[in-house]
């Protein structure tokens, strides 16, 4: 395990440049991505929604118990799932599934979050709320991300971005980008999951009829591991065959008992009973990481997913594969079993960013400090040749005349 020090951002910049440019390359974006924009970490229920929860957490897990939102809505689908079976009511089990997903619409939509009210009213993420380029764009510093990310080689394959979050903050990132991203849905007025086209690519034309198609640049792979805001469940079709909708967050929609939005685990009898498109959505991540000289970088991930969890170890069984973390809470780290565990592997093809410098391991902070513009890092190596030769060291030139001395001598003999 490769521990990086502070003083070390160049050398780090340099190193993961070198990582982005390998054929294989894959962003694991947990909520550590969104959480500076006011998106919730929803480890346990939240406040707002325990008065309505109450009965429901008591039920299933006992009193004063402090479940996380995801298993709280896990026993509740259960639940509704076997009294739909039985022919009984489950309107209560229903009302309450609303309303936590009302909550999590509302609370979620990192659009509708004001977030320097966040910063200077509510006291929370205190140090953004001078940081002038989040005042003038909230999704400057994903739109960075995604901007440094595509500047990697047009020959290579396309990078893969997968998050755990529901929120929509690289959604917005890429359309205000005008990055075209192949997230697993076809159709324009009908957008429907379609994961063959996961499959699809995109390519400018050629000149002629015979003529040599290119490839188009600004284009990358989005899995949404966990669902979104805006997929909803319909009844499946022949057009929609798995009964997953794509909408529009135009403030004319809201979750409803008829229109509930899809979230992990699952939200209908259908994906209950074969976990779709969650084993899809994870099949891709398990081959996308596993192929050879492949890079993941985990940024703002806890490692509290134990499902995504088992995907990354068996990676780490081929040798070629390599493990960047850049982990988004220093405090949490301490009692972070998961990441202690890595750390303890002593392995040198995983490398955790060093979590004593919260600046360094946000996501704004990898962002500005570590993540390389190779467009940048390119030209600063070229200079830096260039200064070189124009001002070689001592070292060098001491080098260069052994060199030709030596070359002299081999000629002589």
């Amino acid at each position: 395990m490769a521990d990086i020090k502070n003083n070390e951002f160049q050398e780090i910049k340099l190193r993961i440049k070198k990582y982005l440019e390998l054929e294989n390359v894959s962003i694991l974006a947990g909520a550590g991505t969104s959480f500076h924009l006011g998106a919730p970490i929803i480890r346990n229920v939240p406040e707002g929604l325990k008065e309505v929860c109450n009965e429901s957490i008591k039920t299933y897990f006992g009193e004063g118990k402090d479940p996380s939102y995801e298993d709280l809505f896990n026993c509740l689908q259960a639940d509704k799932y076997l009294k739909e079976k039985k022919k009984e009511n489950a309107d209560d089990i229903n009302n309450v599934m609303v309303e936590m997903q009302k909550w999590l619409f509302k609370n979620c939509d990192t659009q509708n979050i004001d977030i320097q009210k966040l910063y200077e009213v509510e006291k929370k993420y205190e140090e953004y709320k001078d940081d002038d380029r989040l005042k003038v764009n909230r999704y400057y510093y994903h739109e960075s991300f995604i901007k440094k990310l595509l500047q990697r080689p047009n020959n290579l394959k396309r990078a893969n971005l997968f998050t755990t979050n529901y929120d929509m903050a690289f959604d917005y990132a890429l359309d205000n980008l005008g990055v075209h991203y192949i997230n697993g849905f076809s159709g324009i007025h009908n957008r429907c999951f379609r994961p063959e086209v996961y499959d699809y690519d995109i390519y400018y034309p050629g000149q002629s009829v015979s003529g040599k198609v290119h490839r188009a640049e600004k284009v990358l792979r989005y899995y949404k591991m966990h669902g979104s805001l805006s997929w909803v469940a319909t009844e499946s079709s022949p057009s929609n065959v798995y009964g997953i909708k794509e909408v529009a967050l135009d403030g004319t929609f809201e979750p409803n008992a008829d229109k509930q939005i899809m979230i992990y685990p699952c939200v209908s009898k259908k994906t209950f009973t074969l976990d779709l498109p969650y084993s899809e959505l994870f099949r891709q991540f398990a081959q996308a990481i596993t192929q050879p000289q492949s890079v993941l970088f985990c940024i703002g991930y806890s490692f509290f997913d134990e499902h995504i969890n088992d995907i990354i170890y068996q990676a780490l069984s081929i040798p070629s594969f390599t493990l960047i973390i850049a982990n988004f809470d220093k405090d949490d780290f301490k009692d972070n079993k998961p990441l202690q565990q890595l750390r303890e592997l002593n392995d040198p093809r995983i490398i955790i960013l060093n979590p004593t410098d919260s600046e360094q391991v946000t996501f704004v902070g990898f962002v500005k400090n570590v993540m390389p513009d190779l467009y940048e890092e390119n030209e600063q190596i070229i200079v830096s040749e260039t200064m070189n030769k124009l001002y070689p060291s001592q070292e060098t030139e001491d080098k260069t005349e052994n060199e030709e001395l030596n070359k002299e001598g081999n000629e002589s003999e």
